[in-house]
């Protein structure tokens, strides 16, 4: 079950991975994230998606690893903590999805930031048996 929960988890997230590191390449896809302030993120703003597309790199393998699709690398205490880490970082961003003024964000984003925010406590929750 936390196998099957950790793939769906993965190719969940994948889409805010890919809108991140568009956005962070000039895509006209702003409206998709922060609000949809801006259509084209400016160009100085773009530098702050590097640190939030290596943590979610960092999620993705975290998900993985908790889940036991990849093999164990590093101790898997870490990787539990990691896991809860980024299960409750993943629900307050989900939160704050859902009050975007973005109505893209809140109607794309929002399903999938739930979906992998269930995957991802599904996955910590699994650490522990």
């Amino acid at each position: 079950m936390f196998y099957i929960a950790a793939i769906i988890g993965s190719i969940v997230f994948l889409p805010s991975i890919a809108l991140n590191i568009a956005l962070a390449l000039g895509a006209p896809l702003g409206m998709y994230a922060m609000n949809g302030r801006h259509k084209v993120v400016p160009q100085e703003v773009r530098k702050a998606f590097i640190l939030p597309i290596i943590m979610q790199f960092v999620a993705l393998f975290t998900i993985l690893s908790a889940g036991h699709v990849l093999p164990e690398t590093i101790p898997f205490g870490i990787v539990r903590i990691l896991a809860f880490f980024y299960a409750v970082y993943l629900t307050f961003y989900t939160a704050t999805v859902f009050f975007s003024l973005s109505a893209q964000e809140r109607h794309v984003m929002g399903p999938l930031a739930i979906a992998s925010t269930i995957c991802f406590w599904i996955v910590a929750v699994g650490t522990i048996q």
